[in-house]
């Protein structure tokens, strides 16, 4: 299927934006994959997503069926928090991957998922956790819900709580980062504070324990940039405890933490068939926990 429309907008706006918002059904992403596989002109003229529009553009869509991942049921155990007819919040534990990938093809959330609804609707992811962050995640279970989600993170109305353990003693009871992240110079695989970062980010923090040089904070992400606790917390001199890629001790009175302690805690979000406030909470691992026991 083939439509054009004629942009008659004075304002810029991005093209992948503007298609989201005049195609409901349609999530911003699935307008980001096919302006990146030239489906999306403008001008009949192949164009980047962050394309920003003009008066009297002409755009051009070629409506493609999204593909599907072939993603193997397997038995895994899960740590379901809640459930209904449209979303399944899981607290995933340490360790265990999202998603397949490269080098990941199995042993994933997603695989375990399939595993669980038996045939009965196909799990989609609509944010992601690092592989070793413990916490709270949101998986929908119909093409409604994943644009209902998605569109709220993206306007960034879903409140995310995270704990971290970091290094140190924070002398602040709360604070607030405000550092544009990039990739480093050094290591492309990580984010940081840079000369050449560009990409606003914004984490406020709240001591909630301290203990033997260490604190427990409760984080919550203004902006959703990767890697974003991790490197923030680290330009602040106070790294995550066990994250060896930014710099966090692994070692705590002979214990070896090989994982970051950050988990996340807390979800606040809209409910898309209700459209009432949800809120969701996972508690502390035990791996945590333990670090400020008393």
């Amino acid at each position: 299927m083939q439509e054009k429309i004629i942009y008659e907008k004075f304002e810029r706006e991005r093209v992948d934006s503007y298609l989201a918002s005049i195609y409901k059904d349609y999530s911003r992403s699935y307008f980001q994959k096919l302006t990146d596989k030239q489906n999306v002109l403008v001008n009949d003229k192949i164009v980047l997503s962050s394309y920003k529009l003009k008066h009297d553009d002409v755009i051009t869509v070629e409506f493609k069926k999204e593909e599907k991942l072939q993603i193997n049921p397997e038995k895994i155990r899960l740590d379901i928090v809640y459930e209904d007819n449209d979303i399944i919040i899981v607290n995933k534990h340490p360790g265990i991957v999202v998603h397949p990938s490269y080098g990941h093809p199995s042993g994933t959330l997603l695989n375990a998922l399939m595993e669980h609804s038996a045939g009965k609707y196909n799990p989609y992811l609509v944010h992601r956790l690092d592989k070793d962050t413990s916490g709270l995640i949101i998986f929908a279970k119909n093409e409604k819900s994943k644009i209902s989600i998605s569109k709220q993170l993206q306007k960034r109305a879903v409140k995310k709580v995270y704990y971290a353990a970091v290094k140190g003693t924070l002398v602040e009871n709360k604070g607030r980062i405000e550092a544009p992240l990039g990739r480093s110079p050094q290591n492309r695989k990580l984010m940081s504070v840079n000369p050449f970062a560009k990409k606003e980010a914004v984490t406020e923090f709240k001591v909630i324990a301290r203990k033997d040089g260490y604190t427990l904070v409760e984080v919550r992400i203004i902006t959703g940039r990767t890697h974003q606790i991790r490197s923030h917390m680290k330009y602040i001199n106070h790294p995550v405890i066990g994250d060896k890629q930014y710099g966090g001790p692994e070692t705590i009175n002979g214990k070896s933490y090989q994982r970051q302690m950050l988990h996340a805690r807390n979800l606040v979000f809209t409910h898309p068939r209700t459209s009432k406030t949800v809120e969701f909470i996972a508690e502390l691992p035990n791996d945590m926990k333990e670090i400020f026991k008393k």
